[in-house]
């Protein structure tokens, strides 16, 4: 480690310090945005703190920190490794996540950093190979939210359990690095008419998706709270039809019903479906740009 201090794992307990050191690697512009403390104890409630991650402790405080997280994917196990320091840490502090990732058997490993922040990455074996955008809008006016003929808006108040997680996989399974989610984390805890599904009125069959879900981010910059949307996707057979521009249209809309200020996506800068078009159409521009970066073991 090229600073001072002692490496150990992380504990729980130190989710109120990495927060303080999360929110410093936004505000250095290492990062675009961490999620809130309610969000992060639900997402870290059963992590193994002990075999997958390491904090660095100097006088008294965390200066540095690294957590891998995997998912199965079709490709083999992959693995995100989110790390924070200053330059002289973070690299370290990487190349111990993805050693860890390829110990434990990952196919592949994965790093998000702000545009120019990944210096020094492909001497540990990484490679750039993924623009990741952030888009954003204002909820001051909306677009409008067009149906498309053919098809019927449902949500999570009417959509059975079990149809969510076959369409999302079934829809997503073309995209890159497609890893598969089971019901409950495609729901999660948001508020059932921010799930959307677009259905074939002739059969009933689901055809397109959209979810929204409020967060506040503190003293992120945007007004406070955000609408995030994410999850946007079409299945093969009814992509170029309009859906996925009228889910979005209708998820701000119900997103400032229940009371974002603002509103936020993030979009793959590569995706062969152009999906960014869909979203400039729609009032969204980007505002900052990731990069991702991977390391792939035979």
């Amino acid at each position: 480690m090229r600073a001072p201090g002692v490496i150990r794992p992380g504990r729980a307990q130190d989710l109120p310090q990495l927060l303080e050191l999360w929110r410093r690697e936004v505000t250095e512009g290492r990062q675009d945005m961490i999620p809130n403390e309610a969000r992060l104890s639900r997402m870290l409630g059963r992590f193994d703190w002990e075999a997958k991650s390491r904090v660095l402790e100097h006088d008294g405080g965390i200066i540095g920190s690294v957590l891998v997280m995997s998912r199965p994917s079709p490709e083999g196990v992959m693995t995100n490794v989110y790390a924070a320091g200053d330059p002289g840490v973070f690299a370290d502090l990487v190349s111990w996540g993805v050693q860890l990732s390829r110990a434990a058997g990952a196919s592949i490993s994965q790093v998000f950093v702000a545009k120019g922040a990944g210096r020094g990455l492909d001497a540990l074996g990484l490679e750039l190979v993924r623009p990741w955008w952030r888009m954003d809008r204002t909820l001051d006016t909306l677009p409008e939210s067009r149906p498309v003929a053919g098809y019927s808006l449902a949500d999570a108040t009417t959509v059975r359990q079990g149809v969510w997680s076959e369409m999302f996989n079934r829809t997503f399974a073309d995209h890159w690095r497609f890893a598969p989610r089971a019901e409950e984390e495609i729901l999660g805890d948001r508020p059932p008419q921010l799930s959307l599904m677009a259905i074939v009125e002739a059969d009933s069959s689901p055809a397109a998706i959209t979810l929204g879900e409020v967060e506040d981010y503190g003293a992120d910059p945007r007004p406070q709270p955000v609408g995030l949307v994410s999850s946007v996707g079409t299945m093969p057979e009814h992509r170029r039809r309009g859906l996925a521009g009228w889910l979005v249209a209708e998820v701000l809309r119900r997103l400032r019903a229940a009371g974002a200020r603002h509103a936020s996506l993030y979009v793959d800068g590569m995706s062969p479906m152009k999906a960014y078009n869909v979203y400039r159409k729609l009032g969204f521009e980007v505002v900052s740009e990731a990069e991702v970066w991977e390391a792939t073991f035979p």
